[in-house]
């Protein structure tokens, strides 16, 4: 890899030096040129062998607060360092009453230490390659904080601010401490609660924990800290800093306001953890910032599968400053709204955009920031993004503001753009925030509703007005605190409503300021019980999407990158409520395929319906799937209840792009019609490598290749192809694992029962939570009902391996039992087990009313598998090459990472089974398959959408197929397989021996006449 410019040829010569570990006097000299050669350290501030009376030793080297000490060999001289290092440390802290850090080194392998409770604690490790200084660098600089101004570049960032940082690494642990002093304040509990809640909102699903409360914590002092460092206001007050009043007060309205996060600076602590956070971000030289930075920090300090199992997927800067550029053509007069703006980088780049235009067309200087805050709005449902999003439009901001003359507000809110949460009723619509309810015992409340929960309802009178609802609310909240009644609350809002629109209070607005006063009285309550604190918080932000939506949609062009969270993945709650909009709207895909329904799908079809104005531009980034799979031809279409969409182009970027995605992704564009059009045969392709995922648009240019007029990717079909489609069905979905799966539990010396085995939950560091931290259970289970389970790992081309086994509740006959109906035929040791499992599920499991039985044998892919038939085909629903083979184990039962059908015959089996491992299917195959980060990824059934006939035992080259497969069937049995070999290396050895053996090649030619026979 290239070094960047930035690193002089004397720091590289320097760092492969020390990389080659040249010695402990040599490390010590090494680190003395990095200190004053890269990071400008004076000489007389570094102190070598200092002197330790106390501990009888010397330190290597002393820089500020971090201790150096040099090795020979870091790994095998680590004792040495456990030894000395703490009273090192412990003797500077001591001296200077600050916390220090200590470094140790052999030049190529880094450890970064700290005490922690008096004991040694490795924060980090580091190995230096010296052909990637830039990270090293970095991360070095991060530890030891000695220059006072740092680019703000993604490297850079992540290594002072990210999950690896020093920095976050402290805060991490101070933040831990300040909770557990704060966490049993109600209005402090108050605001985590509604964190949460807004959470499950974003996701379906419960995904709130300590940890993510401190990330989320950490990320949203540091984005305000930037927004104050923008801003270059000399607040120092961390309390006026987070509830946003030296923002006020500069004349920024909606930047920074007082949220969940306050809890920081509820005591002093949190207070000079806030200052010492402010004075690590003031080193960065914001004003260089070219992209969105913050978005680097959150996709750093959040765990990347986590993000994944989110949906959020947040786009690189190159591709939404094209994707803006494209869609926004007049940027002077088009409204541009990001309903699901995550932080801000379509944003940024539209403001830019705006800006650029500005200064070209010779708009005055004073006028430009005020423009761009009527032109760019985003929303988004997430409340760190929200306020990341805020900071990175006021970075955006950031060329316009120093000219502004007067006031202006942030338009970026925090609200449900699908508008879930907004009820309709015959009087119009009203927005519903929940109010969790106070602990047991203390409420002071009414009567709790049904689900324990009050709410403060909003009507769409004001809602559908920004202003007048800002003002609404605020004098709701100031009438509380002094005392006012519904009655005088209700006045003031009529006074308020007659100046606003300055005429005569309507009957609509009437009814409306009578609904407030109702919601007063709770909010009024709620702030005299101590849980009021974000209320107006919460109501201002949720009742944004309304207004955007009002009088036919606000926005020219709405643009950005929704959810992609599939239906499966959806709680209960969000399941019901996705299905009745999705079928509302005619975009909902059922039967079989009913869980790959996604609700970006939805969410492009609601954003056009409520945000659009009529020929306004459409511009999303969904996943590649949108333009190839069944579950989005609703989508490709464009005719939908509420409004129709003349799709017409679309740009693709699958995993010939890297890195991108962790799935191929693709931007499709269209306009709001009174007449649809579906997506056209023709696509702009991007292909190449970028060095690094966020990559300038410069870097991207230069290295991806774009073919304009491509041709569209096939189109998978879930009908037509061949007749062995329907003949084919999923295994069933044994989940969780450990209520299923079982191993035998090793008895005395007399052993087991055989007709009633002890057996315990088979366990598995695949395991997700919360079923990983779970006790398994462990009864006696009747022999008939342990059988063998074939999963994709249990096939390998023409052989099955390693089958596991399982308590699979099901009668020969196919009727599936759970706990009741065994205990109602006799059976009291499946009861036995069953109970104790049906507990487990009901008490963790997401899937709100679908009992355990339900779940594996969803569509009955169970019992459909009773009786069991004599000789079965299976094959694997994924990999990157195809794994087939006959069961002839008639007990076994097929779980869902298979496909299964019931041959008429053995020889039909043999025939199946020697296309299906075949290379030529693969190959043709291919265009129909879903692609992962590392190319096509899932068979399901795309090999059907091929003609492949009907097994006739009277055609020569069926025959011909059946013979093949028989000598495959003969060789892959001989083929030697160790018990532990991972399944993708046992499947390559027997294709190995295939191929080998003329007997793979033979098959692939055979199958190429199968198909070019019916014209393939």
């Amino acid at each position: 890899m290239t070094p960047p410019p930035e690193t002089a040829p004397k720091t590289l010569d320097l760092l492969r030096h020390l990389a080659g570990r040249p010695g402990h006097d040599e490390v010590k000299a090494g680190f003395r040129h990095l200190l004053i050669d890269e990071f400008g350290a004076d000489l007389d501030s570094i102190r070598f062998e200092h002197r330790v009376p106390e501990v009888r030793g010397r330190l290597d080297a002393l820089i500020g607060h971090t201790v150096f000490e040099a090795k020979r060999d870091l790994d095998a001289e680590w004792r040495d360092v456990e030894r000395r290092m703490p009273d090192y440390l412990a003797d500077r802290e001591r001296a200077e009453g600050e916390r220090f850090v200590g470094i140790a080194s052999d030049g190529r392998n880094w450890a970064l230490m700290e005490l922690a409770a008096g004991k040694l604690a490795v924060i980090k490790r580091a190995v230096l390659d010296p052909d990637q200084p830039g990270p090293f660098l970095a991360w070095l600089d991060g530890a030891l904080a000695l220059k006072s101004s740092l680019p703000p570049d993604p490297l850079t960032i992540r290594a002072e601010l990210g999950q690896d940082s020093l920095a976050f690494h402290r805060v991490d642990g101070e933040l831990r401490l300040l909770w557990d002093r704060l966490k049993s304040d109600p209005a402090v509990a108050l605001k985590r609660d509604l964190w949460a809640e807004l959470l499950k909102q974003v996701y379906g699903r419960e995904v709130e924990g300590d940890a993510l409360w401190f990330q989320h914590s950490f990320l949203v002092v540091v984005a305000k800290c930037i927004a104050l460092a923008v801003m270059g206001l000399p607040e120092e007050d961390p309390v006026l800093l987070l509830s946003g009043e030296a923002f006020q007060a500069a004349g920024i309205h909606g930047a920074v306001e007082s949220d969940f996060f306050d809890w920081v600076v509820a005591d002093d602590a949190g207070r000079a953890l806030v200052r010492r956070i402010m004075t690590h971000v003031r080193r960065f030289r914001l004003a260089e910032v070219e992209s969105d930075v913050l978005k680097i920090l959150y996709e750093s300090l959040i765990d990347r599968d986590e993000r994944h199992g989110l949906g959020e997927y947040y786009t690189p800067d190159w591709l939404a400053a094209k994707v803006i550029r494209h869609s926004v053509e007049r940027p002077l007069e088009q409204r541009v709204l990001d309903p699901a703006c995550g932080s801000g980088t379509f944003l940024f780049h539209a403001i830019r955009h705006f800006l650029a235009e500005a200064v070209e067309s010779g708009m005055d200087p004073d006028r430009r920031a005020l423009e761009v805050c009527d032109h760019v709005a985003g929303t988004d449902i997430h409340p760190v993004a929200v306020i990341i999003a805020r900071v990175t439009y006021l970075l955006a901001l950031a060329p316009a503001l120093s000219a502004r003359t007067g006031g202006l507000s942030i338009p970026v809110y925090l609200g449900d753009a699908m508008q879930l949460s907004i009820s309709e009723f015959m009087a119009g619509k009203e927005l519903t925030i929940r109010v969790p309810p106070p602990p047991a015992g203390d409420g002071q409340s009414g009567t709790p509703r049904g689900d324990g929960r009050e709410q403060l309802d909003f009507p769409d009178t004001f809602c559908r007005d920004p202003a007048l609802f800002d003002k609404a609310i605020e004098r709701m909240r100031t009438g509380s605190e002094q005392d006012m009644t519904r009655a005088q609350i209700e006045k003031a809002l009529h006074k308020i409503t007659e100046q606003h629109y300055r005429a005569d209070v309507t009957r609509e607005q009437e009814l409306a300021i009578q609904d407030l006063g109702k919601t007063y009285v709770t909010f009024d309550r709620l702030r005299r019980e101590g849980r009021d604190t974000v209320w107006a918080y919460v109501a201002r932000n949720l009742s944004r999407p309304l207004a955007y939506s009002a009088a036919g949609g606000w926005a020219q062009v709405v643009v950005g990158n929704p959810p992609w969270v599939a239906l499966r993945h959806m709680n209960a709650d969000l399941q019901k409520r996705f299905k009745e909009l999705a079928k509302g709207e005619r975009v909902f895909v059922g039967g079989k395929f009913a869980t790959q329904n996604d609700l970006c799908a939805l969410f492009a079809v609601r954003a056009a319906h409520l945000y659009l104005r009529s020929g306004g531009r459409l511009a999303l980034v969904l996943p590649m799937a949108a333009l190839t799979r069944g579950q989005f031809e609703p989508l490709r279409k464009g005719s939908f209840h509420s409004v129709r969409i003349a799709w017409d182009e679309a740009w693709t970027m699958d995993d010939r792009v890297q890195p991108l995605f962790p799935v191929p992704s693709c931007v499709v564009f269209g306009r709001r019609r009174a007449l649809a059009q579906p997506l056209p045969d023709t696509v702009r392709a991007y292909s190449g490598s970028l060095p690094l995922r966020d990559a300038p648009e410069s870097v991207a240019d230069a290295r991806l290749s774009v073919t304009d007029g491509a041709p569209a990717l096939e189109v998978g079909s879930f009908t037509g192809g061949s007749a062995y489609r329907k003949a084919f069905r999923q295994g069933a979905t044994l989940v969780p694992r450990m209520l299923c799966f079982v191993e035998r539990k090793v008895m005395g010396r007399l052993g087991a029962d055989p007709s009633a085995p002890n057996v315990v939950s088979r366990r598995s560091s695949q395991e997700k939570q919360p079923w990983k931290d779970l006790p398994g259970i462990e009864s006696r289970v009747e022999a008939e009902f342990l059988r063998p389970i074939l999963l994709g790992e249990s096939i390998v081309p023409y052989r099955v391996i390693r089958p596991l086994e399982g308590v699979i509740p099901v009668a020969d006959n196919g009727a599936v039992l759970d706990a009741e109906g065994a205990i109602n035929r006799g059976i009291g040791h499946l009861n036995t087990w069953m109970r104790k499992a049906e507990a487990v599920w009901d008490a963790n499991s997401e899937s709100k009313g679908m009992t355990l039985i339900e779940r594996w044998n969803y569509h009955n892919e169970l019992g459909a598998q009773f009786p069991n038939p004599l000789v079965r085909v299976a094959y694997a629903a994924s990999g990157t090459q195809p794994a087939a083979c006959l069961v002839r184990e008639q007990r076994a039962v097929v779980e869902h990472k298979l496909y299964w059908t019931a041959p008429a015959s053995e020889a039909e089996g043999q025939y199946l089974i020697a296309i299906l491992n075949s290379e030529t299917i693969r190959e043709r195959a291919e265009r129909f398959q879903s692609r992962g980060q590392w190319g096509a990824r899932d068979f399901d059934k795309v090999a059907f959408n091929l003609p492949i006939p009907r097994f006739d035992a009277e055609d020569p080259l069926h025959q011909a197929l059946v013979q093949a497969a028989q000598r495959a069937e003969a060789l892959a049995a001989l083929v030697e397989l160790p018990d532990a070999i991972p399944f993708q290396r046992a499947r390559a050895l027997v294709r190995r021996a295939l191929t080998d053996a003329a007997i793979a090649p033979d098959i692939d030619a055979l199958v190429a006449r199968l198909l070019d026979d019916a014209g393939v």
